[in-house]
């Protein structure tokens, strides 16, 4: 073999190799379309639990349809906005702590349909944690009234279910309760999804 045909075949060689490489290589088209959220199946949820501890939240829901409902997961961040005279068991005295964030948490809501619209009865479980601040006062000799107040985390597992009216294209109000293993065994919630 001459050095002439040596080199032709190393060139066809990686052109071969570059053709076949683009030729698996996605458009910029294909990648954009993989990577593109379907906005119209994200919403918001805000809530507010005002029955047992005054509690908001608010999460980012996106919707689908499974094989025989339809399917809600909603990622929420939830606290109390409790001024501190309505739980002085669990409030700091200062006055600097008034508004103060004395219980917090994250879960996820899975909830179920069984129409499109989103509409009528629905069903959820939900999944999560809960952290609150406590005192817990655990001096068996007395307190010299000094308080030390620290975070404590528990678990947020639900079931639940509500109702669900459409105000219009996109926008519901819901009413909804829960009950299962978590701080406050169960809860009353009032919601509009946007």
């Amino acid at each position: 073999m001459t050095g002439k045909m040596k080199s032709t075949l190393i060139i066809l060689l990686i052109i071969f190799v570059f053709v076949s490489l683009l030729a698996e290589e996605p458009t910029l088209q294909e990648k954009m379309e993989v990577a593109k959220i379907d906005w119209d199946d994200v919403n918001f949820e805000f809530y507010i639990s005002p029955v047992v501890m005054v509690d908001v939240g608010i999460g980012l829901t996106k919707s689908s349809k499974l094989k025989k409902v339809y399917h809600e997961g909603t990622l929420i961040i939830h606290a109390d906005l409790l001024p501190n005279f309505l739980l002085p068991n669990l409030r700091m005295k200062d006055n600097e702590d008034f508004y103060k964030i004395h219980k917090w948490g994250l879960k996820y809501k899975s909830g179920y349909f069984s129409n499109e619209e989103r509409r009528g009865f629905n069903w959820f479980f939900s999944l999560g944690f809960d952290a609150i601040i406590m005192d817990l006062q655990l001096d068996p000799g007395g307190s010299s009234g000094i308080s030390n107040p620290d975070w404590y985390v528990f678990p947020d597992v639900a079931i639940g279910c509500g109702y669900s009216w459409r105000l219009n294209k996109g926008h519901y109000f819901r009413l909804s309760a829960d009950i299962g293993l978590k701080i406050l065994i169960s809860n009353i919630y009032l919601s509009y999804v946007w």
